[in-house]
């Protein structure tokens, strides 16, 4: 129950704190806000993904299973949106949105946070390797969806090839570190400092990303689209749980490191829309609010949310 507690607390007093900070000094939030991401995301992200992929049960053939099932239920987010957007009425241009929401979900620092709450370090390791595929879909789907139903176009952006998507620090960072991990964990034991190490890390490097999406928040006018949120939060916190539980069932997670990898993808599909869903509505000068509001309802759900992992979980 504590460790279900701080989660919570840890990412709403995050979310608060950038969203003060932007209220105080409003001129500086974008600068602020970089700061923060390249601190955690440049300089502690590589040293965490190595230190705990270095004790993850990778002999086990079933969990290279994880990437796969991890970029069909963004896959299966973004069609399933599409088409519920379709029975709402919405005309193409929200379609489009609604379809990067559907398909563009916090696997990590919000995912990765609850993984390392609720089952630790060998959770969190899981985490890189199961989103392993995540930004390949977000450039080479989403993005081009939302410019193609652009009515202006108004942004620079451009389908990205598989080695621009590459050579983005985020996506190398994230990969070579991943794989180091990998080798070491297959060839030397892990120090046990690392662990004491990442007791603190790891959930600093957690707020301080809360603070930076905290940061970028606005709240536009929400109440047109509360039936689109609350259809996507069925989508984000029923649908895709489901379907990432069957997936793992059949590919025999559940008999691997005592369900350890099967109790990962539940909590990474019960994750809701990622800010980045933010990024190609205001691109493209499509419908931000629509985005907003189906991120920020999502993310709320985690009041819900997390309590029913705390109780599933133990049942796996």
């Amino acid at each position: 129950m504590s460790s279900l507690i701080s989660s919570l607390l840890l990412i709403f007093t995050g979310l608060s704190a950038g969203y003060a900070i932007h209220r105080i000094r409003p001129a500086d939030y974008r600068r602020i806000r970089q700061r923060i991401q390249t601190i955690s995301l440049v300089f502690l992200s590589p040293f965490i993904i190595i230190s705990t992929v270095w004790i993850a049960p990778w002999k086990h053939w079933e969990m290279f299973s994880l990437p796969f099932i991890g970029v069909a239920a963004l896959m299966l987010g973004s069609v399933t949106a599409l088409f519920l957007g379709k029975r709402m009425g919405m005309d193409r241009e929200h379609r489009g949105v609604y379809f990067v929401c559907g398909g563009f979900s916090n696997l990590g620092s919000l995912g990765g946070l609850i993984c390392y709450m609720l089952l630790g370090e060998a959770g969190y390791a899981l985490v890189p390797f199961y989103g392993l595929f995540e930004r390949f879909w977000y450039f080479l789907a989403g993005f081009p969806m939302a410019k193609s139903v652009s009515p202006t176009c108004a942004g620079e952006g451009k389908r990205l090839t598989v080695r621009e998507i590459l050579l983005d620090p985020f996506v190398s960072v994230t990969l070579a570190s991943t794989f180091i991990g990998i080798i070491l964990n297959l060839t030397v034991e892990r120090p046990p400092v690392l662990g004491e190490i990442n007791r603190i890390l790891i959930p600093v490097s957690s707020f301080i990303l809360m603070i930076s999406i905290g940061l970028a928040m606005k709240f536009g006018p929400m109440k047109s689209y509360l039936k689109a949120g609350l259809v996507m939060g069925g989508i984000k916190g029923i649908l895709l749980p489901l379907f990432g539980l069957t997936a793992g069932l059949l590919f025999g997670l559940g008999h691997v490191a005592d369900g350890l990898p099967l109790k990962v993808v539940l909590i990474e599909c019960a994750m809701p829309v990622g800010f980045t869903a933010l990024v190609p509505p205001t691109m493209y000068d499509l419908d931000l609010n629509l985005a907003n509001t189906c991120w920020f309802m999502t993310t709320m759900g985690l009041i819900l949310v997390i309590p029913l992992l705390g109780v599933v979980l133990p049942l796996l």
